[in-house]
């Protein structure tokens, strides 16, 4: 196995245990809110941790983040958006994973790939 398919088979098995505990919260309190959709929409989460707009800055901090931290949050902020999508009809696919808000436990493996 080479290095990209190992990060590979990491982003999926991050996803796949972390997004539906994100999709499952969101769906106990009602679905998604507003504030959320605008978040995703136009990126214009202003806060402290991401001063420049987090959609709009994906690649800085996942590609190329300057440090783990970021890294971390880039993580954080991919889950998220990830989860919010899920409410959208069809959900969202994504390394081989369908995310859903309306099938059971939130997730399907697409591609046969364990994950």
């Amino acid at each position: 196995m080479n290095n990209d398919q190992r990060w590979l088979l990491q982003m999926r098995s991050l996803l796949h245990h972390n997004v539906p505990r994100f999709i499952k919260c969101i769906s106990k309190r009602g679905g998604v809110n507003q504030a959320e959709w605008q978040w995703l929409q136009h990126g214009d989460d202003l806060s402290i941790e991401h001063p420049k707009g987090i959609m709009a800055r994906g690649d800085e901090y996942l590609l190329y983040p300057k440090n783990e931290k970021i890294f971390k949050q880039g993580l954080f902020v991919l889950v998220k958006a990830i989860a919010i999508m899920s409410f959208i009809p069809g959900g969202v696919h994504i390394f081989g994973l369908h995310f859903c808000s309306e099938i059971d436990n939130f997730v399907l493996v697409e591609d046969g790939i364990k994950t």
